[in-house]
């Protein structure tokens, strides 16, 4: 049953919290199984809006008006995901998760531990607003006058953001400069800009070194652009014989653009020392577009920033822990005994000054960018949107089968294709299959091709692909076997310890074989793990282009009675290698019935399969497919009676009760 969940949040801003209610957004349209969702818009400070009309804003604005219509008549929700600082979570549904990122300092103010406390889950975006915020703990007096200790109960988990891929889009930049640091902020006290520019300049003085600044104080207005670059210039006059060079970008710029920011070929570094992050988008952007980056090695962005070995991939500018300042003191949100971060001067110059030359001395320049290229391509493998948003859902109690099993855990899985005749299906098939979350590291794709097509367009495809996936092995049959006999084939040819087979016109999540997997290392008891399906009469439909409307093939849960029933698992279960060293490989003497025999086999000899709660593949049911062409009738249902026959009589040779389906 889908969840009606209510998502509030400042969708519409340009924001960090903005961002991150987006990104939200995005998790739960992965899963339209799970969430039918609503939306309630609310603002953002004095920040400006998104203008973009794409496929996402429209889909948004349709999604409050449904809204506005549901609430009008009287519709209540199950669950509410709220994306803004706690003190303005409310109560509105049966079960509520507040979305915060705001840690930035040693601990949160009272009443979001109150506030916290009140909801039913939190997800916070790094593990140091996770940490700040389950250690922070205040002494109140409760009713009888006696103190005790008020700490977080409710749990809190850390989901980071997740990388992208822009298009080239060139900027027209007028840098009198070949090496420019960048920073990308708001010109704010916790940003601590005024100080990153100051030792820029005490450091560069006399040198062709440029600092790009994007920023602004509030909007993107032409007022804000004026204050912005009016505030500028007069920290700027302090120097007025200096040689290196400050520039502002102000105004609205798009991914793309902010993107090419980061990839310029005058863009060097990214440099910041802000007093805390919650997360750090801007250093996570540019870590990932591959500049090297120079910033203090303490709150959020040392998620990204430290590999999972713990090894720093950044320049790191020490600093001292001491209390916000004064005039920073926000009542119920920055506490006045807090802590953060204040970078030391001489190391700022100092890793400034490292930075540079190891980016402009011949001898280290090469290593130094080829170093922050791989560690970008590392981010881009462990961030991918797909585990992200998989990664979300998990936090929201989407996936609890499968919460503490880690995808490092997971094994090789061997995927299994037979293609005949399926150049309608391919191209979006390569697709399917390779954009799955695990799909680089943990599997292998074996493809034998039993040689229909003469024009040879399937092999052209699937070439194409293996150059850029190695893990892809194809090969060409001269004879057909059969589609078990080509199974069995790649069977013997497999070297995962999980096995599924992969069939030309169905679908599955992103994150499907991720899910299976994990069910199986979280059941070692589990031979076998299936899922419910949606059905379509549309070939090529993706996962996420699925109507909310669409059909579940809703199977029933595992008992030998219930695979006679119907062939269980259906069209894409996943496997333990050890069933066929244990039971055998698929009869070839079938044409259609093969998996299902062998099901019965296995479960009949004491196998377990179990169910995955959740809908994971999308069934095209192919007027012209082997099972369900009604030219293959007769001979199909000859199939399935033998095998109904075979362990039927099994089932009441063991005495076990069984009502024949009417």
């Amino acid at each position: 049953m889908k969840k009606k969940i209510i998502l509030k949040g400042p969708l519409l801003t340009r924001s960090g919290y903005g961002e991150q209610a987006r990104f939200a957004l995005r998790s739960l349209r992965t899963r339209p199984d799970l969430y039918d969702i609503y939306i309630q818009p609310i603002t953002w400070g004095a920040t400006g809006w998104v203008a973009e009309a794409d496929e996402e804003r429209e889909w948004i604005d349709n999604t409050i008006e449904k809204t506005v219509n549901y609430i009008q008549q009287g519709g209540k929700f199950d669950e509410s995901l709220q994306v803004t600082i706690p003190n303005e979570w409310e109560d509105m549904a049966p079960v509520n998760i507040g979305y915060t990122a705001g840690m930035e300092t040693t601990q949160v103010a009272f009443p979001w531990l109150q506030a916290g406390n009140a909801v039913n889950k939190i997800i916070v975006v790094s593990n140091f607003a996770k940490d700040i915020y389950a250690n922070t703990t205040y002494i109140a007096t409760d009713n009888t006058g006696r103190e005790t200790n008020v700490s977080l109960q409710t749990p809190i988990e850390a989901v980071g953001y997740h990388t992208k891929q822009h298009k080239k889009v060139s900027l027209d930049l007028e840098l009198e400069t070949d090496f420019n640091f960048i920073s990308v902020t708001q010109w704010s006290p916790r940003k601590n800009l005024e100080h990153a520019i100051k030792w820029f300049v005490e450091e560069f003085h006399d040198e062709n070194v440029g600092f790009v600044i994007k920023t602004n104080l509030a909007k993107n207005s032409l007022i804000d652009r004026e204050e912005t670059s009016s505030r500028l210039h007069s920290l700027l006059s302090r120097w007025p014989e200096r040689k290196c060079k400050v520039y502002l970008i102000h105004g609205d710029m798009n991914d793309e653009e902010i993107h090419a920011l980061y990839t310029h070929p005058k863009i060097s570094a990214m440099f910041s020392i802000a007093h805390g992050e919650g997360f750090g988008l801007p250093l996570f952007e540019a870590a990932y577009s591959g500049l090297p980056v120079v910033t203090v090695g303490w709150s959020g962005h040392m998620d990204f920033l430290c590999d999972q070995e713990g090894k720093e991939h950044f320049y790191n500018v020490a600093f001292d822990l001491a209390k916000v300042q004064d005039h920073v003191v926000w009542e119920n949100v920055i506490v006045a005994e807090s802590m953060w971060a204040y970078a030391r001067e001489a190391s700022t110059k100092e890793q400034l000054r490292e930075c540079y030359n190891d980016l402009t001395d011949p001898k280290k320049s090469k290593k130094t960018v080829a170093a922050a290229k791989k560690y970008a391509k590392a981010l881009h493998k462990r961030f991918t949107p797909e585990k992200q948003y998989a990664a979300f859902v998990a936090a929201m109690g989407g996936a609890p089968e499968i919460k503490d099993v880690s995808v490092d855990e997971i094994p090789k899985i061997t995927l299994l294709t037979s293609v005949y005749k399926a150049s309608e299906y391919i191209e979006q098939l390569m697709e399917d299959v390779t954009r799955q979350t695990v799909f680089k590291d943990k599997c292998e794709w074996i493809i034998l091709d039993v040689n229909s097509a003469d024009d040879n367009f399937e092999e052209g495809v699937i070439r194409e692909y293996a150059k850029n996936h190695p893990n892809i092995i194809y090969k060409r049959l001269d004879e057909d076997p059969g589609v078990y006999g080509v199974w069995n084939e790649a069977i013997e040819m497999s070297t995962g310890e999980y096995i599924t087979n992969v069939n030309c016109d169905d679908r599955r999540a992103p994150h499907a074989l991720e899910y299976q997997a994990k069910m199986l290392l979280a059941h070692p008891g589990v031979d076998l793990i299936y899922n419910d399906s949606y059905i379509t009469k549309t070939p090529n439909v993706m996962w996420e282009n699925i109507d909310t409307g669409c059909e579940r093939y809703n199977f029933e849960n595992f008992s030998k009675e219930a695979m006679l029933r119907g062939n269980l698992p259906h069209n894409n279960p996943m496997w333990r290698r050890t069933l066929h060293d244990t039971y055998g490989m698929f009869d070839s003497k079938y044409r259609s019935a093969g998996d299902w025999e062998f099901w019965l086999r296995c479960a009949f000899g004491g196998s377990q399969f179990k169910k995955y709660s959740d809908i994971l593949g999308v069934y095209y049911f192919n007027p012209t497919g082997i099972s369900t062409n009604e030219d293959n009738f007769e001979w199909k249902q000859s199939e399935e009676k033998e095998v109904f026959k075979k362990y039927f009589a099994q089932l009441q040779q063991n005495d076990m009760f069984f009502t024949t389906p009417t």
